[in-house]
C-alpha cells in the first residue's frame, strides 16, 4: 500500500531520517503487501492476504455483527473516511504563515504566504486545495489542529493500525466496525464499503456480518451492468484460467450484496466532474451509492502516498490537488437533495511530519497533524490548539493538543448518535467530544428505550451458520421469538421471556438447519411480528 518511489534505484533516502534500517523494513513490508494487492494475488481476497473469508477481491471483512447490544437509533447518516496514506505534512497543508519558526525550519520546503489562500491572519491553505475554498467560506469545512496520540512509534504499520482500531496496542477490531454493529443495519446491504482501498482492520471484528471491498472502483460498473462482482468471460483455456473462472463464479454466486449495490447505483449518474484518478473514481462511486440510498453507514477511500521524505513540494502539491478537486466534486455531486446534509467526510493519516525539513528537501515522520471534516453538518473553522512550533520534542515532533479519539467520540456521538457507554466501549475509554458538528444526532440513551413492538430483519440473511435477530417489546410484554418452516412446524425457540422495553438481540444457530426459507415470529400480548430467513448451504 505504500507507494514510495524515492527509495528506488538511484534515489536518495532522506538524510535527516532517524532509524533508517527500521524505516526501510517498514516500507519493505508495506511494499510487499501492496504488491500482493496490485499483482492480483489478492484477487482471492481476504483468504489470501488475511486468512479469513471466501476467496474474492471484493472481500467481506469480518466485523462485529449485531451480537452486542444494538443501540435503539436507526440512522441514515453516512460517514466517509478519507485515508491520507503515508503521513500527511500538516504544516504545509494548513500553513502557519504568521510564524517565523516555520520559515526558519524549512528554507526550501516552506510555502510563502502569498502562495496560500487565506484561512485567517495566522494560517493559509495550500494552493492546491483552492477548490475547497467555497466550502470553507460556507462554513462546511472544519480543521482540527494537532491531532494524534502519545508515544507514537512513527511506524506506518503501527500508526495506521492505531487509527483504525482506536487502540495504541493489541489492535484487533476496527472502531467503525464496532460502531456499525451498534447502529443496526439492513442485512441486504453491506454495513461498510471500501472503494479503491484494501485495509480490513478498520472494518474487522469477531463475527460474520461483512463489509465489502471494491479494490477497483470500476467494479461498481461491472456489478451494475452484469449483477456480478467478476467477469467470467475471456479467461484463458488453461488450468489456471479454469480455476480462476471457478473461483469467480463461486464468488458471484455467494455474494449477497451485489444485488443491493446494483439496485442503488444502477439508476444514478454522477453530476460532477471528478479527477481521472483512482481516488477521484473511488469518490465518484461512493457518491452514486450514497445518492442511490444504499443502506451503508461507513465508506473508506484512500489517497497516497504522502510519505514525502524527498522532493516534497511537487509530490505534495499533486496529491492535494487530487484531494481538493475530488472532495469539491463529491459534495457538488451530492447536491441539494439532502444527501450532502447526511454525509460527513473525515480525513485521517497515520501521523504527521516533523517541523524541520531534512537534507533531501522533504520532511520525516512526525507526530501531530490536522484532521479535516467536510459537509453541511460541520461547524466550520478551526478547532483545538494550533501547532506549537516552539514546543517540539527532542526529535523535532510537534506536541499533540487533541487526542484522535476525541474526534472519534464526536463522530460516534454527535454524528452517528451512539451514547456515552457505547462510545467508551468502542474507544476503550472516555474522551471528551469536540464542538465541531453543527448538526447533532440524538443518541439512543437520550431518546429513551423503544416502546413499540418491532422485529427487524435478521443479519446476515441469507445465513450459513449464525444470524442475529434484533427486536423490541413493550415494558410488560412476555415475548416468544421462534423459527418455523414453511409448513408451520416450529423448528426452534430462539428466545422467550419478559424482556422489558428497548432493543434486544438473540443469536440463532442455523448450522444444523436444512437449506430453505423459514419464518421468524415474535409473539407478545401486544401483537405479532414476522420476518423471513433464508438458510443456504
Amino acid at each position: 500500500m505504500c507507494q514510495i518511489t524515492h527509495h528506488g534505484a538511484g534515489a536518495e533516502r532522506a538524510a535527516g531520517l532517524e532509524h533508517g534500517a527500521a524505516h526501510d523494513d517498514d516500507h519493505d513490508a508495506w511494499t510487499r503487501r501492496d504488491f500482493l494487492v496490485r499483482s492480483g494475488l489478492a484477487a482471492a481476497g481476504a483468504s489470501v492476504l488475511f486468512g479469513s473469508g471466501p476467496a474474492h477481491a471484493a472481500a467481506r471483512h469480518r466485523q462485529p455483527g449485531l451480537v452486542g447490544q444494538l443501540a435503539a437509533l436507526q440512522t441514515d447518516r453516512v460517514l466517509v473516511l478519507v485515508q491520507l496514506q503515508g503521513g500527511n505534512d500538516g504544516l504545509n497543508t494548513v500553513v502557519p504563515v504568521g510564524n517565523d519558526l516555520y520559515y526558519n525550519a524549512r528554507p526550501q520546503v516552506a510555502l510563502a504566504k502569498g502562495q496560500t489562500w487565506r484561512l485567517s491572519d495566522d494560517y493559509g491553505m495550500h494552493p492546491a486545495l483552492r477548490p475547497l475554498e467555497r466550502m470553507w467560506g460556507d462554513g462546511h469545512m472544519g480543521v482540527v489542529h494537532s491531532v494524534g496520540y502519545p508515544n507514537q512509534s512513527l511506524s506506518h504499520f503501527e500508526g495506521i493500525d492505531v487509527w483504525a482500531s482506536s487502540r495504541t496496542e493489541n489492535a484487533r477490531t476496527g472502531w467503525t466496525a464496532e460502531a456499525v454493529a451498534r447502529l443496526g443495519v439492513t442485512p441486504q446491504a453491506p454495513p461498510s464499503v471500501q472503494v479503491g482501498a484494501s485495509y480490513p482492520l478498520l472494518l474487522r471484528g469477531p463475527d460474520d456480518v461483512g463489509g465489502m471491498t471494491l479494490t477497483d472502483p470500476g467494479m461498481l460498473d461491472r456489478i451494475v451492468s452484469t449483477g456480478e462482482l467478476y467477469g467470467t468471460d475471456g479467461l484463458p483455456d488453461t488450468p489456471y484460467g479454469r480455476a480462476l473462472g471457478h473461483v469467480r463464479r463461486t464468488a458471484n454466486d455467494a455474494d449477497t450484496y451485489a444485488g443491493a449495490m446494483s439496485a442503488a447505483a444502477g439508476g444514478v449518474q454522477n453530476a460532477a466532474e471528478y479527477p481521472d484518478t483512482t481516488f477521484g473514481r473511488s469518490l465518484a462511486a461512493v457518491a452514486r451509492l450514497v445518492k442511490g440510498r444504499l443502506d451503508t453507514r461507513v465508506y473508506l477511500v484512500r489517497l497516497g502516498s504522502f510519505d514525502t521524505h524527498a522532493g516534497q513540494l511537487d509530490q505534495h502539491h499533486k496529491l492535494l490537488d487530487v484531494l481538493g478537486r475530488s472532495l469539491a466534486a463529491f459534495y457538488a455531486d451530492l447536491g441539494d437533495s439532502g444527501d450532502a446534509g447526511r454525509t460527513l467526510t473525515m480525513t485521517f493519516s497515520e501521523f504527521g511530519r516533523r517541523v524541520n525539513q531534512n537534507g533531501s528537501a522533504g520532511t520525516d515522520h512526525g507526530a501531530a497533524a490536522p484532521v479535516f471534516l467536510f459537509g453541511p453538518a460541520v461547524q466550520g473553522g478551526f478547532h483545538g490548539a494550533g501547532p506549537d512550533l516552539a514546543g517540539v520534542d527532542r526529535s523535532g515532533n510537534l506536541p499533540v493538543s487533541t487526542d484522535f479519539r476525541s474526534v472519534y467520540r464526536t463522530v460516534l456521538g454527535s454524528w452517528l448518535g451512539l451514547g456515552d457507554d457505547a462510545s467508551a466501549a468502542i474507544l476503550g475509554g472516555t474522551y471528551d467530544p469536540l464542538d465541531v458538528l453543527a448538526a447533532r444526532a440524538t443518541s439512543a440513551d437520550e431518546a429513551g428505550a423503544v416502546q413499540a413492538l418491532e422485529l427487524l430483519p435478521p443479519a446476515p440473511n441469507p445465513v450459513r451458520t449464525r444470524t442475529v435477530v434484533a427486536f423490541s417489546t413493550g415494558p410488560a410484554d412476555h415475548a416468544e421469538l421462534a423459527l418455523f418452516d414453511t409448513t408451520g412446524r416450529r423448528v426452534v425457540t430462539v428466545a422467550e421471556g419478559a424482556f422489558g422495553p428497548g432493543r434486544q438481540t438473540a443469536t440463532l444457530d442455523a448450522a444444523g438447519l436444512a437449506a430453505g426459507v423459514y419464518v421468524l415470529r415474535l409473539q407478545t400480548a401486544s401483537g405479532v411480528r414476522a420476518q423471513t430467513l433464508t438458510v443456504v448451504r
